[in-house]
């Protein structure tokens, strides 16, 4: 029998996982990455950032272990989920979001509207591979970054726009009202 064949065989019986939780926490540990591995949930959780821009994480293990999946979600002071549910500043937080996601590598932002959550989100594919311990310090250390993103997220649904000053701010908003107003033509 090939192995291809084999392989296929495992992979139907649920005998062939690509990566799991306990592998991914073991790396945590040897980045020295602070998390707790709730097995009965199915998640490996942890939180990050400044006092004022704290993230909590979510990694997940998902389609028996060839869908690596890490979440982070804005927190307040409190350490409560942020909810932009029908804030006053939605159209500019989306139009900010949108702008995010063009501007970078991978990860994607997202806005929840029915709960009103506001998280970044990473999904890598692993098939019949496994995460690096290079490529999740990468993707940790992403997250983490993720940080600035929060405090320019509350400025905006504080005070309805960007942290910037001057021409940049007005430069940048005109941007992000574009891309807006183009979405919102297309029906989106």
């Amino acid at each position: 029998m090939s192995l291809i064949k084999v392989i296929l065989k495992h992979q139907k019986k649920g005998l062939y996982m690509a990566m799991t939780l306990q592998e991914i926490a073991s790396i945590f540990e040897e980045l020295e990455f602070g998390h707790h591995l709730k097995e009965e949930d199915s998640v490996i959780i942890s939180a990050g950032g400044s006092a004022e821009n704290r993230l909590a994480y979510f990694v997940r293990a998902r389609e028996d272990g060839e869908l690596f999946e890490m979440s982070g979600r804005l927190l307040d002071e409190e350490t409560n989920v942020i909810s932009a549910k029908n804030h006053k500043y939605v159209n500019i937080l989306m139009a900010y979001l949108l702008q995010r996601n063009n501007d970078t590598k991978f990860g994607t932002w997202e806005f929840d509207s029915s709960d009103g959550t506001i998280s970044i989100n990473i999904e890598i594919p692993l098939e019949d591979n496994q995460l690096t311990k290079a490529q999740l310090k990468r993707i940790t250390g992403y997250m983490i970054s993720c940080g600035t993103e929060a405090g320019e997220i509350k400025h905006i649904l504080e005070h309805g726009k960007l942290p910037l000053g001057g021409d940049e701010a007005a430069k940048k908003i005109a941007e992000l009202e574009a891309m807006l107003a183009q979405l919102q033509g297309n029906g989106i």
